[in-house]
């Protein structure tokens, strides 16, 4: 106590006592000390190697900026009644993956991150349309657009040409080749129950015979029309000679499933199933190659898949969530070593990386370019909205379809939709 005087002393020991006395009183530790931490709720990706990717960038991220951060995994199905725990109970996870038109959904619950995504699209252009539709919200960005995917035609191309079958460019081509699958053992495989890719493909049908489920005005239904007739038609005769009543009870990942098992001849699905069956060494990998997705009178249309990442307003690790955020997709390299993780499955979303390198990687991924597709969000033409996602989670599109495969009159099932969604839409 040589160099310290009495006064000074006291003082300094007085103020030390305050402090700690105060941290008892708060029973909460100073910032200095604690250890900051995150957490992220994400699904379970179809290209599982980029999972096992993700988990190495959060330990780098860690690292390199002190915070840490628990990425928990869900079955996609899941994550609807998830997001709605969590709000209900404003707690659980500091950022959230959503797909679709979620961040319309939970607009009110949801951090503004303009700023991040002015960030990004200065280094990477524009987000694609399908992006910038569901996840900015009346001019506001609610979530960062990360990667979409997008389906196209999974085919087994040595069944098709042992058989001598073409392949399809229409969906009407696809009856054709159909039946003649069926009758080799290999049927098509297109789910009709209650998830996620039956949507992805009626949606297709749908728009390339002219038909809609909401008007441009996004409060008129439309789905009772002649071309939505059609569009069960079609799916009645698929149903009747080109497929399994299995499809009934699919879920999202049947389709995969009895393609990499060999039994169906053609799915229409992202390119999973190839890069589950190729990194697996299955014996099925060498047959599977793919096709654009298919066309009709009024053109081909698809369904694009943008994923992002949200931050929930209560939140109490907002900073820190943006830095997780910018970290794995404004740096470029952690970004593209992200991206090639996916093997193509997971594909940029900003314009001037569509040419992005893993489309290089495999000589199958060719169909992945898609020139001449129109990429549109669940909906359309219907602008984004909460009430699109709403009529998505109760799954109204699918339960028409298997209605009218399984007995009810085609006219009675649509009826049956159009009531289901004005309910929706007048909510």
């Amino acid at each position: 106590m040589s160099d310290l005087s009495r006064r000074q002393f006291l003082g300094r020991a007085a103020a030390g006592t305050a402090g700690l006395a105060g941290i008892l009183a708060a029973k909460t530790p100073p910032a200095v000390a604690q250890q900051r931490e995150i957490s992220y709720l994400c699904w379970n990706n179809f290209a599982p190697a980029s999972d096992k990717k993700l988990a190495e960038i959060g330990q780098r991220f860690a690292k390199d900026t002190g915070i840490k951060i628990k990425i928990d995994h869900i079955a996609h199905p899941q994550q609807a009644a998830k997001y709605a725990s969590e709000v209900q109970s404003q707690a659980g996870h500091d950022l959230i993956e959503m797909r679709m038109h979620f961040p319309w959904l939970y607009e009110t619950q949801l951090v503004e991150v303009s700023d991040l995504v002015a960030e990004l699209e200065k280094k990477y252009g524009k987000a694609l349309s399908s992006a910038q539709e569901t996840a900015n919200v009346r001019g506001v960005w609610r979530a960062v657009p990360q990667y979409h995917t997008f389906f196209v035609g999974s085919y087994r191309e040595d069944l098709f040409k042992k058989a001598g079958l073409k392949v399809p460019d229409t969906w009407e081509d696809l009856y054709t080749v159909g039946k003649e699958l069926k009758k080799m053992g290999h049927p098509v495989g297109i789910p009709i129950s209650q998830n996620y890719d039956t949507i992805s493909t009626a949606g297709p049908v749908l728009w390339s015979l002219g038909g809609m489920e909401i008007d441009r005005d996004g409060k008129t239904v439309r789905i009772s029309s002649p071309a939505t007739e059609q569009m069960i038609e079609w799916y009645k005769k698929m149903f009747r000679d080109c497929m399994e009543p299995e499809v009934l009870s699919w879920t999202d990942a049947s389709n995969n499933d009895t393609l990499n098992a060999g039994k169906a001849g053609w799915i229409h699905n992202p390119i999973s199933a190839y890069i589950v069956a190729r990194n697996r060494k299955m014996v099925t990998a060498d047959g599977i190659n793919h096709h654009r997705s298919l066309a009709g009178p009024h053109g081909r249309h698809e369904t694009d898949v943008p994923r992002h990442i949200g931050i929930w307003k209560f939140s109490k690790n907002v900073e820190p969530a943006k830095e997780w955020i910018r970290y794995l997709l404004a740096k470029k390299d952690v970004y593209d070593e992200y991206i090639m993780s996916g093997d193509a499955f997971n594909l940029p979303v900003y314009a001037s990386l569509l040419d992005h390198p893993v489309l290089k990687t495999d000589p199958k991924f060719a169909a992945l370019k898609q020139e001449g597709v129109q990429f549109h969000a669940y909906g359309w033409p219907a602008p984004p909205s909460d009430k699109v996602q709403r009529i998505t989670n109760e799954f109204i599109l699918p339960n028409m379809i298997a209605k009218a495969v399984t007995g009810t009159p085609t006219k009675e099932a649509i009826a049956w939709a159009e009531k289901e969604m004005k309910r929706i839409i007048s909510g």
